[in-house]
């Protein structure tokens, strides 16, 4: 029995993600966001799934220890006919397995052994996440002598020139009333001029620590494992003699995303600042000050990166009670009966969000520079949607809450002027099926920076952008069709409804 112990923790985590999730096995992205989670990030959950993890271990983990105790101490043996019994048993119940594994096959699906067979397919997620969290440690040795010979092509007449990204965090398309949403979510954005918004983007992982470095690099899911070998936008803005200034409100550490991060001049992680609590975050207008602090002391050319915490759970936590719009807002735990309360929550953060990225827009606009700003989040978030009652993300079969994400570009008048086209090319790819990966080569472009890993194939602002298929990267960083990770019948009438393009079938 002491032999199973890990097998019976790993049983034990296992019942607690069937529980969340209602299938899947304990995944690459599970183990690693065991170690890239913040204090903060890591109590909020698991205060609200304490009784569930306490039921586990009460019911499940510590009755099978005491009962093999107890049974040593004693030196009880099962009878022998009681062996034999549950030995045929047993042997009945595997070769059934094993008919219905090899059964797969009719059923077009390939089965495979590190996939499909627990707990072999939890161990080797371990292997590989170990793997990989080594890779993330070497970041720096194995990207160290890559360039991106990164050069600036054309410059605006007599003007600074100011681009920022704002990366969102669990921020939802389908909630926001600049998308569509009944409710007013987003009224400051909706009165914003020169802003384009792109109705169909949907994100390439529903986990942080996957989705950011996309965002910020040329890596995709169709290419992931160049992410160890190149660095990031914020490089390739510096060698174009940009400074460049990351100001972060979310803790990143054993993240390849910090190591992103502290490439640029300037790097501030005000999630580390004191707030009166070790456990809760600065509220995200506290990037302000930062940002106004750098483009009134720099005199150069600026690109800046801003990392929210935007709607990450608990909502609730996210904004200042003046922003509890819709109520009541405050749930006491995870659960479908509370689906009123954590959703108004989370519209409220949405709201919180709206005037967060108006007041940066202000600010960047007041600075008279030939200005521009994109934002969008790393991926959704099920909030009880529909009769499965899924919640949070970061599942190894995503849904169509955790995909579609908002994403958006705003210009100041004096970019429009400088570099009309790139303004008129974006508003004209507003309607067509894009993905985070795009972001890279948008925002690059828009700088009007060439690097050896340009591609203006998925760069918005070009007339040479493509129209391709999107894909999501799996669990084992490999690329497949966001349409064939595993969408249920309720996620194809959600892309359905909000008009996401997707291969559908004969």
């Amino acid at each position: 029995m002491w032999f199973l112990v890990p097998k019976v923790i790993l049983d034990g985590g296992q019942l607690v993600l069937l529980y969340l999730f209602g299938e899947s096995v304990i995944a690459v992205d599970m183990f690693l966001n065991l170690t890239s989670s913040n204090a903060s990030e890591a109590s909020e959950l698991l205060s609200n799934i304490f009784i569930v993890i306490s039921c586990v271990f009460l019911f499940y983990t510590l009755p099978t220890l005491v009962l093999a105790f107890h049974s040593t101490l004693l030196k009880n043996k099962l009878p022998v006919d009681f062996r034999w019994r549950w030995a045929k048993r047993g042997g009945i119940l595997l070769l059934i397995s094993l008919l219905v594994c090899s059964s797969s096959a009719f059923l077009d699906y390939r089965f495979l052994f590190k996939n499909d067979v627990y707990p072999g397919n939890a161990i080797y997620n371990l292997c590989f996440a170990i793997n990989k969290s080594r890779k993330n440690t070497n970041y720096k040795k194995t990207s160290a002598g890559f360039t991106f010979n990164s050069v600036k092509t054309e410059r605006a007449d007599g003007k600074r020139e100011v681009y920022v990204l704002v990366v969102g965090e669990t921020g939802r398309a389908m909630e926001w009333s600049l998308y569509g949403y009944e409710r007013e979510t987003t009224p400051n954005l909706q009165k914003t001029p020169n802003l384009i918004y792109l109705k169909d983007a949907i994100t390439q992982s529903n986990n942080t620590h996957k989705s950011v470095p996309v965002i910020l690099s040329a890596a995709s899911a169709e290419n992931y494992a160049i992410l160890y070998e190149q660095k990031s936008i914020v490089t390739a803005f510096k060698e174009a003699g940009f400074k460049t200034v990351v100001i972060a409100n979310q803790k990143l550490t054993t993240s390849i995303i910090e190591c992103f991060y502290r490439e640029a001049d300037t790097f501030i992680d005000i999630s580390s600042f004191k707030t009166g609590s070790y456990l809760k975050s600065p509220y995200d207008d506290a990037l302000l000050p930062y940002l106004e602090k750098e483009m009134t002391e720099s005199a150069g050319n600026l690109f800046i990166v801003l990392h929210t915490y935007g709607s990450h759970f608990n909502y609730y936590e996210r904004y200042p009670r003046e922003f509890s719009i819709f109520t009541p807002d405050k749930a006491d735990g995870i659960r479908a009966a509370l689906k009123k309360e954590l959703r108004n929550a989370y519209d409220n953060t949405i709201c919180y969000t709206d005037y967060v990225l108006s007041e940066i827009i202000k600010r960047i606009d007041k600075s008279n520079t030939c200005a521009a700003l994109a934002y969008l989040t790393d991926h959704g978030e099920d909030i009880f949607d529909d009769k499965r009652n899924r919640y949070l993300h970061a599942s190894p079969i995503p849904t169509y809450y955790q995909l579609h994400i908002p994403y958006i570009y705003w210009f100041s008048e004096d970019y429009k002027a400088s570099f009309p086209e790139k303004y008129d090319w974006i508003s004209k790819h507003a309607d067509l099926p894009v993905s985070t990966n795009s972001l890279f080569h948008t925002i690059l472009d828009v700088a009007n920076i060439k690097t050896d890993v340009s591609d203006m194939s998925y760069a918005l602002s070009s007339e040479l952008f493509e129209v391709r298929d999107r894909m999501y990267l799996g669990d084992h960083d490999d690329p497949v069709p966001f349409w064939e990770i595993g969408l249920k019948k309720q996620d194809f009438e959600m892309l359905d409804k909000w008009n996401i393009v997707y291969e559908k079938k004969q």
